[in-house]
């Protein structure tokens, strides 16, 4: 069985997993840019400020934080919480206040989704093997086994940072926890008093100011773009079948789960969510993706301030009601 394993990872001036950043000319302001390998992607800031030292503080605190926000989640990390969870035995657990939080919000877009969107997932994930150098096609019985051990509705929260957990689940914020972690940089840029920034996590984006154009990357062309948008403060979330995938005998099997079947969700090309949080934009594009072209666009128009563009996997491109207004005067021209 021949198998072709591809991941994109790209840095330097343009890079995110499809993404490109424009920029403007502010005189006497000057842009100051950095990138990290962290979350499992290049996580990008750029600030723009007349004030170097200042700039440069604010985006080292805002690369410490997503560390910190890492930390909290990762289930590479032996000593993180979240491994500690997941490796443990018990039943009841108290959990940090932050994890609560990002519980609880799962706990509330796995309702909405009717459990498209899914962050118990991680024993599936792991027999797929997509965060490992060697993904591959499981076995259907295998599968069938992890499904069984798998699944919010396995977590049962009680309140007070407490949850229930039965059979032996495990926890994987994948989905949601890199939107998360750019909310929380976007944050501590704006302590240090920038009033004009963007951080992108691998395709997750959010800015402080209005003076940013995000462009999407084809999911078939590396070096093209599906469109350019002016997100104008909305937070941007993407989630595309060419992040993470591998081939056998000519089909693609991508990253992106369906927590019902136990395989990858083939429906979609690519998925770009706008709305006011990147935490919401991040969770809402991946559960898109696995809804497919009419539920996902059925959830979007549901839900007040939430835009998106889905790409199906004929290449046919639908919008939301509102979603063209975002698209840059360029592209329109």
């Amino acid at each position: 069985m021949k198998r072709t394993f591809l991941y994109v990872l790209v840095a330097g001036a343009m890079f995110v997993i499809g993404f490109f950043l424009s920029r403007i000319d502010y005189g006497e302001i000057q842009e100051f840019k950095r990138v990290r390998f962290l979350l499992g992607t290049v996580v990008e800031i750029h600030v723009k400020d007349r004030d170097r030292k200042k700039a440069e503080e604010a985006i080292l605190q805002a690369f410490n934080e997503i560390e910190r926000v890492e930390h909290l989640f990762s289930t590479f990390d032996p000593e993180s919480p979240v491994s500690k969870i997941n490796s443990g035995d018990k039943k009841l657990i108290v959990v940090d206040p932050e994890i609560y939080r990002v519980m609880e919000i799962s706990d509330s877009l796995w309702r909405l989704s009717h459990g498209a969107f899914d962050a118990a997932l991680n024993n599936l994930i792991d027999l797929w093997g997509f965060d490992s150098e060697h993904p591959s096609l499981p076995p259907g019985t295998k599968i069938k086994e992890a499904l069984e051990q798998s699944g919010w509705d396995n977590i049962i929260l009680i309140g007070n940072n407490s949850f229930i957990r039965s059979k032996e689940v495990g926890l994987n914020f994948s989905s949601i926890a890199k939107g998360y972690a750019v909310d929380k940089a976007i944050e501590v840029l704006g302590k240090y008093g920038i009033t004009d920034a963007l951080v992108n996590a691998g395709g997750d984006v959010k800015t402080i100011g209005y003076n940013w154009t995000v462009g999407i990357q084809h999911p078939r062309n590396p070096k093209g773009l599906i469109a350019k948008i002016k997100p104008d403060g909305l937070a941007v979330g993407t989630s595309g079948d060419y992040e993470k995938f591998f081939t056998v005998n000519g089909k693609r099997y991508n990253h992106l789960l369906n927590p019902k079947t136990g395989y990858p969700s083939d429906s979609l090309m690519s998925v770009t969510v706008l709305c006011k949080d990147c935490t919401t934009a991040d969770a809402l594009a991946t559960t898109v993706f696995v809804l497919g072209p009419y539920e996902g666009m059925k959830l979007i128009e549901k839900l007040p301030g939430a835009e998106g563009m889905i790409m199906n996997k004929e290449g046919e491109i639908i919008y939301s009601k509102n979603f063209r207004s975002f698209i840059s005067s360029d592209e329109q021209d």
